[in-house]
This record gives structure tokens, sequence and C-alpha cells, in this order.
């Protein structure tokens, strides 16, 4: 049996409404995809959390309807122009499409033959299951069908994820959290290498029904949660060995307070879902929290990682500077005087530098910082303000971009029911910031860069302190300008946006201008 498969090129606006009257005169099936792909002119639609794409097509779509000439007589020689008509009378004007003959096949059979084993590093194979596993003793075999969900280890991004897991030897009895799971491809091989326990978690519940039946017949024990699901796995005080993200760079950004609060002091984060030209924003991103790195490139994409820094510990500190101490005491009294005299010149040199060296000095109060540092610090603090009562001292906020911590931002539409864009293409960005500093801090810029489908920069907005801070807040601190932000502040802010009808993704930072 034959099949007839007649394709439509329409614009965007019509590809969609079209699909559904395709369907209502009788065709089995509709598929919309770009009429340029695999040129110049592809168009890729993302998608991502928040910001999915207006119209679910392309400038120019191919919309492919599918008959069965059984079924609907579609093999007649009026079928066409009969069909045509009925669009018409639907509102739609079109061109006679173009016709393909599509024999029947084994479909299953044919879908089954363009995916084979693939080899991961040395030891790694993904295996489908109507495939037979290697013969290779030391072979560790991931049994993952295409399927619902992203993730077969076909793709560069993938591959660099599991080449990680396999060149990291010391993985047995590490907690890992696969954010962004999609089959459970990572999660799985991060348990058969020794990771324990392992976690995954995804915004689409498809993808956790394939996780789910992926890692029973893998015979791996995965706990795979909804971030709705107030699931222990995912409570804030709840840490990991290893974070790692397979994404996208723009939500990899949005995401950095959430996966950083997710690693334990000395853990490991890996991220993928990177272009290589998209590295630099990314690592600087995570730069306020840990160093990332590019650790491989593959096919245009790069896998980036870190290590979260050790706090230091409180007992080994006063331990090391106890036995500093030691010493002294056998010192003789004109060495006492002496070193009394150099402590008298630091403490007026501090004085007199206090205002570049104090914040050099100053910790963070989001945890970041050990409580010996702290305790330190606000003895240094209480002194200071002791000998500034005594001969006065000029107290300038800090203008340190390390100061501030982005807590969270979310772009949204100002009618959600009108989707991402409205009539005036009218969206609200929320956004948190916070001085971590023990000090104050002089208020920074906000800005937010729009950019197309093609992660290509198409607008962008900035705010001084004065538009983006909360008109109640300013008025109550007529001065703010001036005395800065206290320690600790958060600061949550909602800003009117315009969005190009062609956004696609954003990136929010904070920085100070230059004078």
């Amino acid at each position: 049996m034959s099949y007839r498969e007649l394709v439509f090129t329409v614009p965007a606006e019509i590809a969609e409404p079209l699909g559904d009257a395709l369907l209502e005169v009788g065709a089995l099936s509709v598929t919309v995809e770009d009429d340029a792909a695999g040129g110049y002119d592809e168009n890729p639609l993302y998608g991502e959390p928040g910001l999915s794409p207006e119209v679910q097509a392309w400038d120019r779509s191919s919309v492919t309807a599918l008959f069965n000439p059984e079924i609907d007589d579609s093999d007649a020689v009026n079928f066409i122009p009969e069909l045509l008509a009925s669009l018409q009378e639907a509102g739609f004007k079109l061109p006679a499409p173009e016709e393909k003959i599509v024999e029947e096949q084994d479909w299953v059979r044919l879908t089954q033959s363009q995916f084979a084993p693939i080899q991961i590093g040395e030891r790694i194979w993904v295996v489908p299951s109507w495939h037979e596993a290697p013969t290779d003793p030391n072979a560790i075999c991931l049994a993952v069908d295409p399927g619902l969900a992203f993730g077969t280890g076909s793709h560069p991004t993938t591959h660099l994820c599991l080449l990680w897991l396999e060149q990291n030897t010391q993985l047995a009895n590490q907690s890992l959290l696969d954010y962004g799971c999609g089959s459970g491809i990572l999660a799985i091989a991060a348990a058969k290498l020794g990771c324990n326990p392992v976690v995954g978690t995804d915004i689409d519940p498809q993808a956790m029904v394939a996780a789910r039946s992926n890692a029973e017949i893998n015979n791996t024990v995965i706990c795979f949660v909804l971030p709705d699901e107030n699931a222990p796995e995912l409570a804030a005080e709840t840490k990991y060995d290893i974070v790692m993200a397979n994404i996208l760079a723009n939500p990899l950004q949005v995401l950095a307070p959430a996966l950083v609060n997710k690693m334990r002091p000395g853990g490991k984060i890996v991220l993928s879902g990177v272009l290589a030209r998209q590295a630099d924003e990314v690592i600087a991103t995570y730069s306020q929290w840990l160093t990332l790195s590019v650790w491989k490139e593959s096919e245009g994409w790069v896998c980036l990682h870190g290590t979260l820094p050790h706090k230091e510990d409180p007992v080994r500190f006063a331990a090391k500077n106890s036995a500093a101490l030691v010493p002294a005491q056998k010192k003789s009294p004109k060495l006492i005087l002496l070193s009394l005299f150099f402590l008298l010149l630091i403490i007026f040199g501090e004085h007199l530098s206090r205002n570049s060296l104090l914040p050099k000095l100053a910790t963070r109060v989001d945890g970041s910082s050990s409580a010996m540092a702290s305790a330190a610090f606000s003895l240094l603090q209480k002194f200071d303000e002791q000998l500034c009562r005594a001969i006065g001292c000029v107290n300038r906020p800090v203008s340190d971009f390390s100061a501030w911590k982005i807590t969270s931002v979310t772009l949204a539409p100002e009618n959600a029911r009108e989707g991402l864009k409205n009539g005036l293409n009218q969206s609200t960005l929320q956004v948190e910031i916070q001085n971590r500093l023990t000090l104050p801090a002089l208020f920074p810029n906000v800005e937010i860069l729009l950019t197309d489908a093609e992660e290509l920069e198409i607008k962008t907005i900035q705010f001084s302190p004065q538009e983006w801070l909360p008109s109640a807040w300013r008025d109550s601190h007529s001065e703010f300008l001036r005395q800065g932000a206290p320690s600790g502040e958060i600061f949550r802010s909602e800003l009117s946006i315009s969005l190009p009808q062609n956004t696609a993704g954003y990136r929010v930072r904070i920085f100070y201008p230059e004078k």
C-alpha cells in the first residue's frame, strides 16, 4: 500500500491553523517543519521556559499532510482540486501542493536501523534494546531507547557529560544531581559508575516517565522527582558532591544561583549545552561563586566544570593562629615594644586607607564566608568604629561588583493568558538582588540583553538605580545614591519592558558604569 503526501509552503501565521484544517478534512497526520531546514536561512526555535515563541512555526513553514488512498480516495484525479476548494472555504487560499508517494515500510524496523550502539570513551556504550550488548567484559552498557525525552548519547552535549563521568575515577559513593535529566541517561551512567545516591529532575512530566522506565531497565536505583513535588531531594538544605546540568546557555545562567546552592563545599559542577561562543558569558555568570573552565569541546559545543571552594575550617584557623602566637611569649621586652610600635603603624595605616582596605577584608552575609572570618571582620569593624569616634572618619559605600548577587530573575508577560507577548509586546522583568557584603555598597545599574533564536544580541536595556529601585524604598531613603545599600539588604524590583517580536532569550547582569 502507498500513501499520498502533500506539502504546502506557507507563512508562519497560517501553518498551525492549516494543519488543523487538514486534519479535519481527513489527513492521517500533519507535520510542520522549517522550509529552510539545512540551509543558510534555517531558523531554530528553542522554546525555553518563559520564552516560548508566540507562533510555533517558521517564517516559511512546510506543512506536510499524509493521506491514505484506501480510506479517503486521495489517489483520485480530482482529489487535490477538491481539497484546495475545501480549504479555500475554510479561509485558506493556497497554490497546488508538492506531491510525494510514500511506500509502506516496516517503520519500526526502519527507525531502529537508524540507532546503532554508540561507544562513549573507552568503556561506556549506549545500546538500544533491539541490539546485542558488546562482549567486552569491561563495558558499561546503558540500555536507552530513543523516546519521549532528550538524551540518547548521540548529541555532543550528552556525549561530553558521559565522557566526564567516565574519566573521573573517584565517583564511588559520590552523591549526584542530574538537573534537566531528560531520558535519565546521565543519571543512569553515574549510578553504574558508582555514584550514590543519584537524583534526577526535569520540568517535563514525560521525561520523568521515560527516566524512571530507563532506570528500571538498567537495574539502577535513582530517584527522579519533579521540581514542584517538594521532595526532600530538592530541599534547600540538601547538597550534592556533583551537580550536572545538560540544558542550554540561557537557562544555565538564570539557574546559576539554584545550581550552585545544590553543591557541597568542595563539590563539582558540570555544565553542558553551551556553544563555544557562549562559554565566556556562562563562566562570568558563575564567577561570583566559583571558577569554571572549559573541560572539553566537541563539534562547537563545550563542557564546563568547576569546584565550589571550601570554607576555611575555623578550628584549624584558630589552631594555626594560636601556634603563631606562642613564640611571642618568649621574646624580649624590646622586641615586644618594637612589635607594638609596628602594630600602631599598621592600625593608623589601616585607618588612612580604610575605605579601600575594609572592602577587601569584608566578609559576606550569604553564608559563603567562614564563621572565623566573619567573627574576625566583626571585631575589626568594632575597633574601626572606636577609632573613628576618636579621630574622625569619612565613610564611603563600596563600589564593588562582587558585592552584589542576583538571587532570582524571571521574564513574564504582563498578561499571562496572552502568552509571552501581548499586543504591545509588554513583559515584566522581575529581578531580586542582594548586597551580600558586611558593608554598604553603591547601587549598580541593571541590564537585560535580549537575544534572538540564534542567540544574537537584538536589544540591550539598562536601568539606573533611580529606575530599578522600588519607589517606596527610594522615597524612604532620600540619600540612597550617597549612602548606598545596607549590608545584606535584598531588593526586589519589577520593570516593564517592550520585547522585539523575534525575542527568544535573555540575560541579566549588574554593573557599575564607567566614569
